[in-house]
């Protein structure tokens, strides 16, 4: 459909560029050290605490690393100006930083409830991995028709800025309602849970990058909508590297207080659905109880991440879609 219909609009100064001369556009250097950058924070974030210590040479020496390649990586979007993956001429716009922030928090909470969700159906119901997809689709819903909802309703009023509060509002609620799992909830607790979760994702997901198109000239807004989706991908993969930590630590600490016998990596590298089979009945409860523990402690990552996203609301200026800007909250 969008290659039958849409139509995009002429842009002199790429639309008269040869193929090298694009290819001379982009910020090879920043991408070059962008990238080990961000490999180095998502292994210190997934094995500091759980594999190694905090303080070992190998997360020590990530972090160091991520440090220097971000310092790089800034100085190198200075220097690029125009040609930088993240101009800051852009970027230090009000909306967009903001807009960055809430797509940040937004799309770090759901990564992590889309991935962990169908996990606790494998482990703490014992379903397959089809069926964990399936009990997930009030989350999935929730998100799906509220986008809908929202979009309709931001093109009536006008007004974007509303929806992101409301919906990372109803996020933290959700979420905080998924930390309350227990081994024996019932089916209307965890179809009410994510659906309140998915209707909070679905209002505020896709607002910022309706502020970009809003706030930017026409030019601009394929690197502003850029960047709000840079913002939402690295937070979703960043804070699932997160979550990973504190359930591999919450399951650890779980077992040991529960079965102090019991090898923890056994634990680790037996997949969710295969908890049954893998272990007796005498001690599948316990395993069961911590894995609930461990998921139900990752979710408070979620809750945080709605926060985050709340709190970066509140720096979107107030403008309308149908182009009247009414004022400023907060200040200029």
């Amino acid at each position: 459909m969008i290659i039958l219909i849409f139509r995009p609009p002429k842009r002199d100064k790429v639309d008269n560029l040869t193929l090298s001369q694009k290819i001379g556009e982009f910020d090879w250097a920043g991408t070059g050290v962008l990238l080990p950058g961000i490999v180095c924070l998502l292994l210190a974030l997934q094995w500091g605490g759980s594999k190694y210590p905090w303080r070992s040479g190998r997360i020590i020496g990530l972090l160091v690393t991520f440090g220097v390649l971000a310092i790089a990586f800034a100085v190198i979007q200075v220097r690029n100006g125009e040609k930088a993956t993240l101009p800051l001429r852009i970027l230090t716009k009000r909306s967009i930083a903001s807009g960055c922030l809430v797509s940040f928090g937004f799309g770090s909470s759901f990564m992590i409830l889309v991935f962990y969700i169908p996990i606790w159906f494998q482990a703490i119901q014992g379903v397959s991995a089809t069926q964990s997809g399936i009990r997930n689709l009030p989350l999935l819903m929730g998100v799906t028709v509220f986008s809908i909802v929202a979009g309709g309703l931001t093109t009536w009023l006008g007004y974007y800025v509303p929806f992101v509060y409301l919906g990372s509002a109803i996020l933290c609620i959700g979420s905080g309602l998924l930390t309350t799992f227990e081994v024996d909830t019932p089916v209307a607790k965890w179809v009410g849970y994510q659906f309140v979760a998915g209707i909070g994702i679905g209002l505020g997901f896709q607002q910022p990058m309706i502020a970009a198109q809003t706030v930017l000239k026409q030019k601009d807004i394929p690197i502003g909508s850029a960047a709000v989706v840079f913002f939402q991908t690295l937070g979703g993969a960043l804070f699932i590297s997160v979550a990973q930590n504190i359930f591999a630590t919450e399951l650890i600490e779980g077992i040991v207080a529960r079965i102090p016998d019991m090898p923890t990596a056994a634990i680790l590298n037996t997949g969710a659905t295969a908890l049954t089979s893998t272990f007796s009945p005498e001690v599948l409860p316990s395993i069961i109880q911590a894995y609930n523990e461990a998921i139900t402690k990752s979710f408070y990552a979620s809750v945080a991440l709605a926060i985050v996203a709340f709190a970066g609301g509140l720096g979107l200026e107030m403008v309308s879609v149908k182009g009247k800007k009414i004022e400023a909250i907060g200040g200029a």
